[in-house]
């Protein structure tokens, strides 16, 4: 059972290679991010380090987020405009390595920038605020051609300010081989 077991998980890393040491890939992506209940969008860069092991940074943002909190008509009704700007640094290894596709988790760190801006209060309160966190998550990507490549995934972030969200992203970018 425990040679089987050992000829199967070897067979799985081994049996295909998804991309080469060295690939660049530099892309757009997108998502819907859960607290705010609207979109973000960006840029994306990925260096594959090792077979299984690549390297990502993401560039979000939204600077036009409108949050409405409380009942409508009730004193205690609000809304608000928020500005967001994200940048995260995730480390991915991937379980699954195909030829055409490769899927694997996500552990990242994450700093935000967040002005907002109270729209309907007496005093136009407003507030910024820098956030730190942790990113934890799925990441899968897929070749359509030998250069375009798709991805997407979840990912959680957990922060600081009641700033915790879920992240699930698209994205589509061009690979670029360094060697």
């Amino acid at each position: 059972m425990k040679k089987t077991f050992l000829l199967f998980f070897i067979s799985l890393f081994s049996s295909a290679v998804f991309a080469q040491k060295g690939d660049l890939f530099v892309g757009a992506t997108g998502g819907y991010i859960t607290n705010y209940k609207d979109f973000m969008y960006g840029i994306n860069a990925s260096y594959h380090l090792a077979d299984p092991i690549e390297i990502s940074f993401t560039g979000l943002m939204n600077p036009d987020i409108t949050e409405k909190d409380g009942e409508k008509g009730s004193s205690s009704y609000t809304t608000s405009k928020i500005k967001m700007y994200s940048t995260n640094l995730d480390f991915r290894y991937y379980l699954i390595l195909q030829r055409s596709w490769a899927m694997g988790i996500n552990l990242g760190g994450q700093y935000s920038y967040i002005d907002k801006k109270y729209l309907n209060s007496a005093t136009d309160e407003e507030y910024n605020v820098n956030i730190a966190g942790f990113n934890i998550g799925w990441h899968m990507r897929a070749n359509i051609t030998e250069n375009i490549k798709v991805n997407g995934g979840w990912r959680y972030t957990t922060a600081n300010h009641n700033a915790s969200h879920h992240l699930f992203y698209v994205g589509v970018g061009y690979t670029f081989s360094l060697y």
